[in-house]
């Protein structure tokens, strides 16, 4: 069975690919991240990111906060 990775980041708009092939960043890390409500400092200290960088990831995202909650994997089920 093929991972379905697309659903979540359809609904941002981005793929997994792009976001590390243009930011070098780990976009299931970072999201983990945004999810449990960390600001940008925080996500670049914790995880190691340029704070530069956190900040344009966020924006590509659509300035996507917490809101996105901790289950937002759900959507990345098996098929």
């Amino acid at each position: 069975m093929k991972k379905k990775k697309d659903g979540f980041f359809n609904k941002l708009g981005v793929s997994e690919d792009e976001i590390k092939r243009k930011y070098g960043v780990d976009l299931y890390l970072f999201l983990d991240a945004v999810a449990l409500g960390l600001s940008d400092e925080e996500i670049s200290n914790i995880i190691g990111y340029d704070l530069e960088t956190v900040k344009k990831v966020r924006k590509r995202l659509g300035n996507i906060g917490s809101e996105i909650g901790l289950t937002y994997k759900k959507d990345l089920s098996d098929e």
